[in-house]
Parts: structure tokens; C-alpha cells; sequence
């Protein structure tokens, strides 16, 4: 008889981030928050919009 054990926590991804601490404003974080869930992978993409056209 095989047992599987269940993994926890998050599966692992292919694509590596930085895990970092960074002070935004009150207002920055509060509007991508009212957004729901997935906030913080909607403020990565509008940042890596910004670096693709400066």
C-alpha cells in the first residue's frame, strides 16, 4: 500500500521572485488591496510595465 503525503504551503513555481521589504504610501497600498485577492501579483505586473517602457 503507497501513502502520499500532502504537501504544504504554496506549490513551487517555475518563475523565482525576490522576496524584499518595501514602504509604499498608505494610498498606493490601499488601492491595490480594494483590488482583492492577487493584489500584490497586479502591483508586479503594472511595475514590470513600467520598466518594459523606461
Amino acid at each position: 500500500m503507497q501513502t502520499f503525503l500532502k504537501s504544504r504551503g504554496r506549490p513551487v513555481s517555475d518563475i523565482k521572485k525576490d522576496r524584499i521589504t518595501i514602504r509604499l504610501s498608505p494610498e498606493v497600498t490601499a488601492y491595490f488591496r480594494a483590488t482583492g485577492k492577487g493584489w500584490q501579483t497586479r502591483m508586479d505586473k503594472v511595475l514590470q510595465d513600467y520598466v518594459a517602457t523606461h
